[in-house]
């Protein structure tokens, strides 16, 4: 497991980046006020400097993990694992936004990281579609993963 952002670094060859910007013009977060990919690589080159440390936390979980910007990185980079790792960094560090322990709750409840109501299954049946059972063996699949990964939930 990458333990830091140098690893992160060393990893995803980070550093052979040639700072063309092609990551984040690709990018539809970016293009919307959310990530920009170039930044996050800078930033993990750069870890040493709390602005960069900062700018990572504030932007990694704005990621749609759409991977474009690994798709056209003339460098081959994998952009998207780069920020993936990232984000495992935050989440062991337990920095990470509380949506989504409120969504890992969910799937260790439900087995699927959206509740399915009553409403839910009559909107079904008016589009033609069959009702979502809760299967309890699935849950608990879930939830051993959950556990042996040790990550939080509500």
């Amino acid at each position: 497991m990458l333990r830091t952002a140098g690893d992160i670094v060393s990893s995803f060859s980070l550093s052979s980046c040639i700072r063309c910007g092609v990551c984040d013009s690709v990018c539809p977060s970016g293009r919307n006020g959310g990530i920009h990919p170039d930044s996050v690589i800078y930033a993990l080159i750069d870890a040493d400097t709390s602005s960069s440390a900062s700018e990572l936390r504030m932007n990694v979980w704005k990621c749609l993990m759409c991977h474009r910007c690994s798709m056209n990185c003339p460098e081959e980079i994998d952009v998207t694992g780069a920020i993936r790792s990232l984000r495992y960094l935050e989440t062991a560090s337990g920095e990470f936004p509380r949506r989504f322990m409120k969504a890992s709750g969910t799937l260790a409840e439900e087995g699927r990281a959206f509740p399915v109501n009553d409403a839910v299954n009559k909107r079904r049946a008016e589009l033609g579609l069959e009702a979502i059972n809760r299967d309890d063996g699935s849950v608990a699949e879930i939830r051993k993963i959950i556990s042996g990964t040790g990550f939080r939930h509500e």
